[in-house]
C-alpha cells in the first residue's frame, strides 16, 4: 500500500474512530521503526554492511533506537521522531552524509586521559524511519482488525 493509497482510505474512516486510528498508527509505526535496527532493513531494503568486530548495526548504547517516540497525534496528523541531546547523530544515520564529530578527551585502559581532536566521517543511509509500504500494509491490518471488533 502506497501513502496516497493509505491517506485516502483513512478519508473514508468515520470522524469517531479517527482518535483511536491516530493512536493505533502511532504505536504501529514506532513498533515498526524500532524493529528495522533488528531486521536491519528498511522496506525490504537491507542495511549496507558494517565492518564492526562485535555488537550490531547502529546499536552501541540503544540511545538511537530508544530515541524513536511519537510526539504529535492529532486525528489530522502522527509525527514519529528520533533523537535527542544524546542522539544529535539520528538524522544523519537515517539519511546518509557527513557526521561531525567534535574534540573530546577519552580514558585509556590504564586510566590515562588524553584529547581527542574533532574528525568528520561518511556515514552510510541506513534508513530507519520514513514511508514504508511495509508498514502501511500493517497500520492497514491493524485498524482493519479494530473495526471489525467495534462491529460485535
Amino acid at each position: 500500500m502506497t501513502p496516497e493509497q493509505f491517506a485516502d482510505k483513512m478519508k473514508t474512516i468515520r470522524k469517531e474512530l479517527l482518535p483511536d486510528c491516530a493512536d493505533i498508527i502511532a504505536e504501529t509505526a514506532t513498533e515498526y521503526f524500532k524493529a528495522r535496527f533488528d531486521r536491519k532493513a528498511f522496506d525490504g531494503h537491507a542495511w549496507r554492511r558494517t565492518h564492526k568486530a562485535t555488537g550490531s548495526t547502529l546499536v552501541e548504547s540503544g540511545n538511537l533506537k530508544e530515541s524513536i517516540r511519537p510526539i504529535k497525534v492529532t486525528e489530522k496528523e502522527v509525527v514519529i521522531a528520533a533523537g535527542n541531546e544524546k542522539v544529535a547523530y539520528a538524522r544523519v544515520h537515517n539519511e546518509g552524509g557527513i557526521q561531525y564529530v567534535r574534540p573530546h578527551h577519552r580514558t585509556s585502559v590504564k586510566g590515562k586521559r588524553y584529547q581527542v581532536k574533532g574528525y568528520a566521517y561518511k556515514a552510510w543511509k541506513r534508513q530507519f524511519m520514513g514511508d514504508s509500504n511495509e508498514m502501511f500494509n500493517l497500520i492497514d491490518k491493524r485498524i482493519s482488525e479494530y473495526i471489525k471488533t467495534l462491529d460485535k
